[in-house]
């Protein structure tokens, strides 16, 4: 990514190839051409997409499976924004449907991981609608339109489809999202793509989707979401995906069985994972895939106290 840096491998202990720029990893996908790989255990080498075809409503559980039509609806990522991110805009269901028949729209959050004095861009200032934004658009004063926040470690950041963002220089986040590839560019700083080229730009689409009725909204600090109990804090609960943070004090912290496939993703620290006859050492920048109907126990192994986010289905 003409954006990214080499954060993921300092911090988060991903095996760059040497000598470009990376701003995504995609932890968890079953996105056709960006398939993840099971990296240990029985399954090892398998795709995701293959397992998904495989053993569709045992991994993703009945309900989601029949919910999704048998696809595997979220991706989870680590992103490392050096630069600015284009000022962009997803689509919903709906749309995505009409542009790319099988696509899914484009719900997201992030987790603040780290930030060098960054910001975020999240919504339209007050008093900007649908002909103040063109306005905006026709005269190069796109950012004068769009609400900018300090991002903060722990803060969490809810966007959903139609709602204008962007992720800025210095900041660094944990996304799950729906699983989609589809972004209306609206702004890119007139700069030049890997090929040399201005990147394409989708106006009339973006147009088409934002929301510009939409609530105001900002980063939330997590350190202000009530712990639904020691350790667990609900950093987000939506229409297509619940994310959790667990900061454990303990030594143990057993998972008991959900109706939804999840993903778990360290963040801080080391700690063992075992789920039925399956144990790993977990350490930061690791995630891990839990079927439906499994229960799973995290397990501190030394005074590296884990932190990890888990995603799940509603």
């Amino acid at each position: 990514m003409i954006w990214g840096g080499r954060g993921l491998r300092e911090h988060f202990v991903k095996a760059l190839p040497p000598g470009r720029l990376y701003g995504e990893s995609w932890e968890v996908s079953a996105y056709p051409g960006m398939e993840s790989t099971v990296a240990a255990g029985p399954l090892y080498g398998r795709s995701l997409r293959s397992l998904v075809e495989s053993q569709g409503r045992e991994l993703l559980g009945e309900v989601v499976f029949d919910r999704y039509g048998g696809e595997f609806p979220l991706l989870v990522k680590l992103l490392d924004a050096q630069q600015d991110l284009s000022i962009q805009v997803h689509p919903d269901d709906a749309y995505a449907r009409m542009k790319r028949p099988g696509e899914f729209g484009k719900m997201e959050a992030w987790y603040v991981l780290r930030s060098e004095n960054g910001r975020i861009a999240c919504g339209l200032k007050p008093g900007v609608g649908r002909s103040a934004f063109v306005d905006a658009i026709d005269n190069n004063r796109v950012l004068d339109a769009v609400e900018f926040h300090d991002a903060r470690p722990g803060d969490v950041v809810f966007i959903p489809p139609g709602t204008v963002h962007a992720l800025c220089a210095g900041v660094m986040v944990y996304e799950v999202q729906q699983s989609s590839d589809i972004t209306f560019r609206i702004y890119d700083y007139n700069r030049p793509g890997v090929d040399g080229k201005p990147r394409e730009l989708h106006i009339d689409d973006a147009l088409a989707v934002i929301d510009f009725g939409a609530p105001r909204r900002k980063p939330v600090a997590s350190s202000t979401l009530s712990s639904t109990s020691p350790g667990r804090t609900v950093l987000v609960e939506s229409e297509h995906f619940r994310l959790e943070r667990f900061n454990p004090s303990g030594n143990r912290v057993d998972h008991p069985p959900r109706n939804s496939v999840s993903a778990v993703t360290f963040i801080q620290g080391s700690a063992g994972i075992r789920g039925g006859d399956d144990a790993f050492h977990a350490r930061i920048g690791g995630t891990f895939l839990v079927r439906a109907g499994r229960d799973f126990a995290v397990i501190r192994r030394d005074d590296s106290a884990a932190e990890y986010l888990v995603a799940s289905v509603p």
